[in-house]
């Protein structure tokens, strides 16, 4: 099958981010853009065979022959995974097999969005700094129009190991009979099957909630931190029992907990329990946080004896992190964790497994083992339109909070006794992000408005 590519537009230099690609479908990201993406991709990086997985978004499909073309004319053997996960790709299969991946992903974002997680064995997640931007010098090199793509379906090899992904966890996770019950939501994206498979060979107990892939996103948008995904979930567990719920973004590396009660759990509490709960106080006593997340896991580390490692916002920037230090786990405020025995990545089927094992060990529900850490209250990340104008905003807040301590890790924070926040330019979106806790939720709420007449 010989397609002619008849697309015309303009390259948006927009597509490319800090550590992935991303854009609208068809207008900034299309069929002629991961051609060409496929064969920047070989010119740099010169691989013989590179491994390709996808989310369930309706263009993912159309895009993944394109993206294998433009590397196959290069004479790379190419591995079609499948509708998988991005730890099934980026991270297992990648490191299993010795081999590149691409995931065709665009994450959370709404539907008609797509993008692709470059990934490679020997350098790990490809950010700006170890070739994305190499990737875009070469992709601008190239011609627009690719002409015809040769994108024969037979020609790829098709490798989904499902069995092996799952003996991987469940020689890690071993799990006493009980009834404990949990549910999860899977948002219709690609990590459903992989869950299942996983879940029941554990014999845990399990309901699911939107579990077919489905591009539409028909129920709820793939990101878990919309409080409008949240609803399904929390109506589910208020009115059944259930000891523990998840919601699943839409390419599997994210994931959002709720205690029994339906109430959902802030990540800072959760990394908290692990290091409390799950680590293994024997091994390497390091964890690595982003710049977003509590204070409060600074100090059940340091009760514990772990430092604590804080990064920038970004899962690329964690995994060097975990790599840098040794660490055992790490996370991010949007529900990235990143454990040792996943080879320092995040991985949002180790997080429930090991948040599984807590609860079986101790016997109590979840919302009393995290009130110990619920000292400081940690506001949802608030989102703002960027607009540009970062120093005149940047040092106008210095002249607001000049009392504070000022942190520049990631965008521009303040650091006060009793509380703090933090505003960055979002790595994926057009947005300011802003974080805010404290002790006194009144005087948090008087801050976020003085943010706010500076933004604008």
């Amino acid at each position: 099958l010989i397609i002619v590519i008849l697309y015309t537009y303009n390259m948006s230099s927009n597509i490319f981010h800090d550590y992935d690609i991303r854009g609208r479908y068809p207008s900034e990201v299309n069929e002629a853009v991961f051609y060409n993406l496929g064969e920047a991709f070989w010119q740099i990086f010169k691989p013989g065979k590179v491994a390709i997985g996808r989310d369930s978004r309706l263009s993912s499909d159309t895009l993944f022959l394109y993206l294998a073309a433009g590397l196959k004319k290069n004479g790379v053997k190419v591995i079609d995974l499948g509708r998988v996960s991005t730890p099934f790709c980026s991270s297992w299969y990648s490191k299993k097999y010795k081999v590149d991946s691409l995931m065709i992903t665009a994450s959370h974002l709404p539907k008609d969005f797509n993008g692709v997680k470059v990934n490679t064995y020997r350098h790990g997640f490809i950010d700006r700094n170890s070739g994305l931007l190499k990737i875009k010098e070469k992709f601008d090199s190239l011609s627009f129009n690719p002409g015809t793509a040769d994108v024969k379906k037979p020609v790829f090899k098709k490798h989904q190991p499902i069995d092996e992904y799952t003996k991987f966890h469940t020689d890690l996770f071993k799990f006493p009979k009980s009834k404990f019950k949990i549910v999860l939501d899977f948002s219709n994206g690609s990590a459903g099957k992989e869950y299942t498979a996983v879940l029941e060979k554990l014999n845990l107990n399990f309901a699911t909630l939107n579990e077919i892939p489905n591009g539409n996103f028909p129920v709820h948008d793939p990101n878990p931190l919309n409080e409008k995904s949240q609803k399904g979930i929390k109506v589910i567990m208020k009115y059944k029992k259930f000891d523990l719920g998840a919601l699943v973004d839409g390419d599997g590396d994210r994931i959002l907990f709720f205690d029994e009660k339906g109430e959902t759990i802030e990540a800072s509490y959760i990394l908290s329990m692990l290091i409390e709960h799950f680590a293994n106080p024997k091994k390497n006593k390091v964890v690595v946080r982003n710049i977003a997340l509590g204070r409060i896991i600074d100090e059940v580390g340091k009760k514990h004896g772990f430092k604590t490692a804080v990064t920038k916002v970004g899962y690329a920037y964690v995994n060097r992190a975990m790599e840098k230090y040794g660490a055992q786990i790490g996370a991010e405020k949007s529900g990235h964790y990143f454990f040792k025995e996943f080879y320092n990545r995040d991985t949002s089927l180790f997080a429930l497994l090991a948040i599984l094992k807590v609860l079986s060990g101790k016997k109590r529900p979840i919302s009393e083992l995290i009130a110990p850490y619920k000292k400081y209250i940690i506001l949802p990340e608030i989102n703002y339109p960027f607009e540009g104008k970062v120093d005149k905003i940047i040092g106008e807040l210095k002249e607001k909070f000049k009392g504070g301590k000022i942190n520049e890790l990631d965008g521009i924070g303040f650091d006060f006794d009793d509380w703090k926040f933090n505003l960055r330019k979002s790595n994926n979106e057009n947005l300011w992000r802003l974080t805010l806790e404290g002790y006194d939720k009144d005087k948090m709420n008087e801050a976020r408005k003085e943010v706010e007449k500076i933004l604008e």
